[in-house]
């Protein structure tokens, strides 16, 4: 919170109605094999702010024993959005004011916006408590563990540097990406042609193989688990012009052999 205040702004802690956590309860219980037993070792606490300028923030407070332990911040008013409401609200930050004719929408069903951000910040953790995505130092050189040889080869080189061919596509300009931007309305088609091309199944995939994991194993458990929908629409005069499921994408489908590794007993 004092990060918060330090930056500007004023955010308070939220009290938890009885309708909320069960919300919360809700979300939690919906989490993958894995998901639940490293949260009940690792993750010490979570928190809701009202004021908080953005969605989630998971931190690694301190470590008890040799154990990491980590903490996620979430802001209140999600208890109170669907994930197709939360998500085409983050969908559309990537859009700058254009044509308003034009809009983007995610459809993305009626569960709790919690169930989809619990699930992308519980990934976060589970990826850090068992170091997932990392590196091994042999003789002064990294090389990549076997879980991240598998999940990112062909598609980084590191971190945040994409391997993967199509290196000029138009998903690498987005605001999630160091010098992106904002695009207008009008190329929404466009962005997610150029999306549709690539192994990713958001543009936030782009912004770090952390994420692209996060984002990939939510969207998969979201509608291979949940049975929910998950689809990108972009509309004009109020009548879908274009839509494109992530999941329905062959070199998306290829890399969830991998996400196996969540569901084992």
């Amino acid at each position: 919170m004092q990060k918060f205040r330090d930056a500007g702004m004023s955010p308070t802690a939220h009290q938890l109605t009885n309708e909320e956590r069960k919300t919360i309860a809700a979300a939690f219980a919906t989490l993958p094999p894995l998901h639940q037993r490293v949260l009940k070792q690792h993750l010490k606490s979570i928190s809701f702010l009202d004021n908080m300028p953005n969605t989630a923030l998971t931190s690694p407070v301190t470590t008890v024993e040799g154990i990491n332990l980590y903490h996620i911040t979430f802001r209140a008013g999600i208890l109170h959005q669907t994930i197709s409401e939360w998500v085409t609200e983050k969908e559309r930050t990537c859009f700058a004011r254009g044509d308003s004719t034009i809009t983007v929408s995610v459809e993305a069903g009626m569960l709790s916006a919690l169930t989809y951000i619990a699930l992308h910040e519980g990934t976060h953790v589970v990826d850090g408590s068992l170091h997932l995505i990392a590196t091994d130092t042999i003789a002064g050189q990294s090389a990549p563990n076997t879980f991240t040889k598998s999940f990112a080869q062909g598609i980084w080189k590191n971190i945040n540097t994409p391997e993967w061919p199509v290196t000029d596509s138009m998903v690498l300009k987005s605001r999630f990406r160091a010098g992106g931007r904002r695009f207008l309305t009008t190329e929404a088609a466009k962005v997610y042609t150029a999306l549709s091309q690539t192994p990713f199944v958001s543009q936030y995939s782009t912004a770090s193989w952390h994420e692209d994991l996060a984002e990939i194993l939510t969207v998969y458990h979201l509608t291979h688990v949940l049975k929910q929908p998950f689809r990108l629409v972009v509309s004009q005069n109020g009548k879908p012009v274009f839509s494109y499921d992530p999941m329905s994408s062959a070199s998306v489908k290829k890399r969830s052999e991998i996400l196996k590794r969540f569901y084992t007993q």
